[in-house]
């Protein structure tokens, strides 16, 4: 039997509102009626570089990860504060998680990382943000394939400046 295409359409609008209503009525997270709401902010991949390449966040927030058919997004071991999960994305795959851990986290694409594409969030208001950037910094010097992370180190410390976050 062939479907219709434009049925098809509407019945999965249909199916969809029927369950949004029934997210609703049974408080499910994620769904129509979810008391909380989270800031979700976009970052894309665009040749070999991110955009932004730096994303001030708030607990609780969202990251989504768009255009990334050749690119993925993994946290460095060194430059992800205690408590906070890390990532490591198929390659090819658009991505979003959430972030509730304060701190300063340093991410790269792999493929591309001799290329620094990477970037950095910023969760909050991290405790001494200058202590954490020297850490990484000098956390380059003993893991060498971290080197890359020296730029965006150093350009994240002059926007945090900027923002009044670290001192110069």
């Amino acid at each position: 039997m062939k479907m219709n295409r434009r049925r098809f359409i509407v019945s999965g609008t249909q199916l969809s509102l029927a369950f949004g209503a029934l997210g609703s009525f049974a408080g499910a997270p994620g769904l129509a009626g979810a008391s909380s709401e989270v800031t979700s902010h976009k970052v894309l991949a665009r040749g070999v570089k991110f955009d932004p390449v730096f994303v001030f966040i708030e607990p609780g927030d969202q990251i989504e990860w768009e255009n990334m058919a050749s690119h993925n997004v993994e946290t460095i071991d060194e430059m992800v504060p205690e408590g906070q999960p890390k990532i490591k994305t198929k390659l090819g795959d658009n991505y979003f998680t959430t972030f509730d851990t304060v701190g300063i986290i340093v991410y790269k694409c792999t493929p591309h990382w001799g290329a620094r594409m990477g970037g950095v969030i910023t969760v909050g208001t991290p405790d001494d943000p200058g202590g954490i950037l020297d850490r990484y910094l000098a956390s380059t010097e003993v893991v060498k394939k971290n080197l890359p992370a020296r730029g965006l180190i150093k350009k994240v410390r002059k926007e945090m400046e900027e923002r009044g976050m670290v001192t110069a």
